[in-house]
């Protein structure tokens, strides 16, 4: 039997000889099943983030957009943030202590953390029911009133939130875009009733009413007056006193807190003890503006117009701020003879010209739908890791993790003016990158021969430089450039392994930074991370350009310095050579200025990380470098370039 032909193995059932497959093949064959499958979701993770990106939005604003907690007890509103105002340069009117204005500064973004403002944040959670409403709720809006005085501190002593005349009470109100249940359904004002709020009708110009002579200010009885332009003996409109609706029987809850955030700007501006127009005149306002539409006053002295100009300028601020300057009813519009004029469907045609002794603000016609001083995008709280769930794997195997692990370092941290911060991003970046370099530590070290396999590419396309146009032999020269691959062991696509796995580390940073509040709250030498840095530096906050500048400049260092490290080896390249791998580099340098106009339109907390990530990427490249020279390499990694 021994001596019998292995040609009959052929019939067995196996249909297999004894020595069947080979194990290693077998091996090979499924780690290239595995790693394809790997590569495919991973791609498809790029993808999705890269997608989710661009249509989850997220806010540099804390109490808006995505945001990351690990209680829903912690979660956090929307802070507005007043401030009592300067004294202008040159400015001899106000005395220490005095402002003429408070000031709304929509850049400022302060997080109301439950670590220090627990107590709070609850009793927020209780006015918001009580309004009927959902605090934290998703796609929720908030707004709340935080006031400072001109040093920056709360203007009432741990009142972080301001406060009326009713206790516990805050100017806060909670709102949803989607949800019936979690809308407000009603607002209690946090004062027990409303102040008369009276202004000169806007379409009359002080500077135009009162002509200076000297050191007091003449009144023109001609400018109280708007005339026909066809025909000056026709009065349109006489200059009158408007007013703000003050009766709290409003129905519109909405409305009812953008009055009330005009009551806490007039009462604390106007009617402040102490303050500029308290001390400057003994009449009000209304009663002296009165006196000059009703021809009993017609000089100011310094005093008084300086008085009226400043209430008026920051009244003015005041209504735009609450969305109340809107005029509700116009008058007709006459033709030059007098006559009424009408549509060709019968009704009043108006002239564009506010009525006189207008109520702003009145129920019937104010159209407050959006709850005012709120953030541009809803509010998405995830406070587990089964809520990100909803938002697809991006979010559940990636944001998540970077986040908890963020907060982890952060949160029990205090701010130190931003430098827990900046030490948070550090060992995230540190974490991320080992993790990245230890997952495509065979792509690294295949990318850095590459670099080394440049001269030999260059040869070759230096070789076909002039069959541009010869289908064969460009086809020719793809056989060699492939071949030279293969012989020393070189796959092109590692490089995109880094990249499909550096990418959606990245977004995903990029979304954390952007949906911790302590994070994204922070402020670092000067830098809020929730500035955009260009606009910041376009309205003359200068130093914003050194972070514009470091950004650009360790993006170039880090796409540079790999590239310089081997530049020894491209001494002996004839002339077509040199431009051959002048054409290769042609896309880097594009890429390269790329990557430098996107860290431009970053906010300034995504700057940082980035300059973080370029420093990392250059202690890579050098220290990479170096270990090219170490026995361990030149025995393990090491090959020689076969051309």
């Amino acid at each position: 039997m021994e001596n019998r032909s292995k040609n009959f193995d052929y019939f067995k059932p196996s249909g297999q000889s004894k020595k069947g497959k080979d194990p290693k093949k077998i091996r090979k064959i499924v780690w290239l099943v595995v790693k394809i499958i790997f590569y495919v979701l991973l791609f498809a993770l790029t993808l999705g983030g890269c997608v989710q990106t661009m249509i989850v939005k997220s806010s540099g604003f804390t109490g808006a957009g995505t945001e990351f907690y690990d209680s829903s007890a912690k979660i956090s509103p929307t802070v507005r943030t007043f401030k009592q105002s300067t004294a202008p340069k040159g400015d001899k009117n106000l005395q220490p202590g005095e402002y003429y204005s408070i000031n709304y500064s929509p850049e400022s973004n302060f997080h109301l953390s439950h670590k220090e403002y627990s107590k709070t944040i609850q009793e927020l959670r209780n006015q918001a029911e009580s309004d009927g409403a959902k605090y934290g709720e998703w796609h929720g809006f908030s707004s709340s009133i935080q006031y400072l005085n001109s040093k920056n501190e709360f203007a009432v002593k741990e009142q972080p939130i301001h406060k009326g005349e009713k206790p516990n009470r805050y100017l806060f109100a909670v709102d949803n875009s989607r949800n019936q249940d979690a809308k407000m359904k009603k607002y209690e004002s946090i004062y027990n009733s409303w102040n008369e709020i009276v202004f000169l009708d806007p379409d009359f110009k002080l500077d135009k009413i009162f002509k200076k002579e000297g050191e007091s200010y003449t009144l023109n009885k001609d400018k109280l007056e708007i005339k026909h332009p066809e025909n000056e003996d026709i009065t349109v409109k006489k200059a009158s006193l408007y007013s703000v609706y003050s009766n709290q029987n409003i129905d519109n809850p909405k409305l009812k807190y953008a009055r009330d955030v005009l009551e806490f700007l007039y009462r604390e501006t106007f009617l402040k003890e102490g303050n500029y127009y308290k001390r400057v005149s003994n009449i009000s306002y209304k009663d002296l503006i009165t006196q000059v539409l009703n021809d009993q006053k017609t000089t100011l002295t310094s005093s008084e117009y300086e008085f009226i100009k400043n209430y008026q300028n920051a009244l003015a601020e005041y209504l735009k701020i609450t969305d109340m300057t809107k005029p509700s009813i116009f008058k007709p519009l006459l033709d030059k003879n007098g006559v009424q004029q009408f549509d060709k469907n019968g009704n009043v045609r108006d002239s564009g010209v506010a009525d006189e002794n207008l109520v702003y603000g009145s129920p019937v016609f104010a159209n407050h739908t959006k709850l005012i001083l709120s953030a541009d995008e809803p509010q998405i709280a995830f406070t587990s890791f089964a809520e990100t769930a909803k938002y697809g794997p991006f979010f559940m195997f990636l944001i998540w993790p970077i986040a908890q692990l963020t907060m982890a370092i952060r949160v029990p941290l205090p701010a130190a003016a931003g430098w827990t911060t900046i030490l948070c991003l550090i060992v995230a970046v540190i974490i991320t990158r080992l993790l990245v370099l230890a997952i495509t530590w065979k792509a690294t070290m295949s990318q850095s021969m590459q670099e080394e396999l440049r001269v030999k590419k260059a040869k070759i396309d230096a070789k076909y430089a002039e069959f541009k146009n010869n289908k064969e032999m460009r086809m020719r020269q793809q056989q060699e450039v492939s071949a030279l691959y293969k012989k020393n062991g070189i796959n092109p696509f590692d490089s995109m392994l880094s990249l499909i796995i550096s990418i959606p580390i990245f977004l995903a940073m990029w979304r954390v930074i952007q949906s911790v509040p302590e994070l994204k709250s922070t402020s670092w030498l000067g830098f809020d991370f929730a500035a955009t840095s260009y606009k910041r530096l376009l309205s003359g906050e200068w130093w914003y350009i050194f972070l514009l500048v470091t950004t650009a400049l360790t993006q170039v260092l880090s796409m540079l310095i790999p590239r310089l490290l081997n530049k020894r080896n491209n001494k002996h390249l004839t002339i077509e050579q040199k431009q051959a791998m002048r054409k290769n580099d042609k896309m880097q340098w594009i890429m390269m200025l790329v990557f430098i106009v996107m860290t431009v339109i970053f906010n300034a907390g995504v700057q940082i990380y980035w300059i973080i990530t370029n420093i990392w990427s250059i202690l890579q490249a050098i220290a990479i470098h170096f270990f090219k020279k170490t026995e361990f390499y030149k025995k393990r990694y090491n090959k020689k370039i076969v051309s």
